[in-house]
């Protein structure tokens, strides 16, 4: 196994992370020193085939941000096949946690609470990236508020958290579509590890081929990225039941208002409400639509 490490500015941050949630499953990992606060992009590979490609897609994209320089040694399997555990940490809101399955059977839920176990491994969303928990707290807020009704879409599922997390809250009829086939298999692993009904589905679909309407859902969920956002809005729109709520997330903070504009432009009589989430340097968007609240 092939580890290669680079030093990165806080100031690049932004672009690693927009990188790495536009091109996940990603071999890539940043990893922050709690004492100094210094930045490492870490790679874990197979082959040097696998090493090169990544390499060279990554510097290509990012070439005007920053530059790379690279240490490259060779670890032992093992140590690559746990390097993600201790990025992944247990986290908990207004009694819903998401646990690391390897800590199941030592982590304590409190009565009437709910827990999602999830091992993503290397290649899949944790759940700890803050698009992703801003995402969890809209729908644990709307659920614990009983403001949404019984069915849950999520568009681009990736290692199927949300779609989890909504059949846990209550959400009867669940669906998940990702245009990975990985990402929809992990999905359904996932779910079955948390002991879900049948009733909560995974599909390979593409939001941006997608040239028919899935039918109409009360909550529809969206953790992609604003420029795809922006592109689909009309069909993100069209999932969505007249009285239904809709979560966008994967955005940066500093474009979360072309987002607002985008949607609010489609519903131009003012039948909807915008709230919105910010955390560190993302954004997520809630959308009420007509008299849901």
């Amino acid at each position: 196994m092939i580890k290669l490490t680079s030093s990165i500015p806080e100031s690049s941050l932004d672009y690693i992370d927009g990188y790495l949630f536009e091109h996940a499953p990603s071999p890539w990992i940043v990893e922050i020193d709690k004492l100094t606060g210094g930045m490492v992009l870490t790679g874990y590979f197979a082959t040097q085939s696998e090493m090169h490609n990544e390499t060279f897609q990554l510097k290509g994209e990012l070439k005007d941000f920053l530059e790379f320089n690279f240490s490259q040694e060779n670890i032992q399997d093992t140590d690559w096949k746990n390097s993600y555990k201790k990025h992944f940490k247990a986290w908990s809101y207004n009694g819903f946690h998401l646990v690391p399955l390897w800590l199941k059977d030592d982590f304590n839920i409190p009565a009437n609470n709910h827990a999602l176990f999830l091992d993503p491994g290397m290649a899949f969303g944790t759940g700890n990236h803050e698009s992703t928990r801003m995402c969890i707290e809209f729908i644990v807020d709307d659920t614990n508020s009983k403001s949404c009704g019984d069915s849950f879409v999520d568009l681009g599922c990736g290692s199927g958290i949300l779609t989890i997390a909504a059949s846990l809250l209550g959400f009867s009829s669940v669906l998940g579509f990702d245009n990975d086939e990985d990402a929809v298999r992990i999905s359904s692993e996932n779910a079955s590890v948390n002991n879900l009904p049948n009733d909560v589905k995974f599909q390979v679909n593409d939001l941006n081929k997608m040239n028919h309407s899935l039918g109409k859902f009360d909550y529809v969920a969206a953790n992609i990225q604003a420029d795809i956002l922006i592109r689909n809005a009309e069909k993100i729109i069209d999932l969505s039941n007249p009285n239904s709520v809709i979560i966008l997330s994967g955005i940066l903070a500093k474009e979360v208002n072309q987002v607002c504009d985008c949607f609010q432009n489609l519903n131009p009589d003012g039948d909807i409400q915008i709230n919105l989430k910010r955390m560190g340097d993302w954004a997520a968007v809630r959308i009420i639509k007509s008299d849901c609240s």
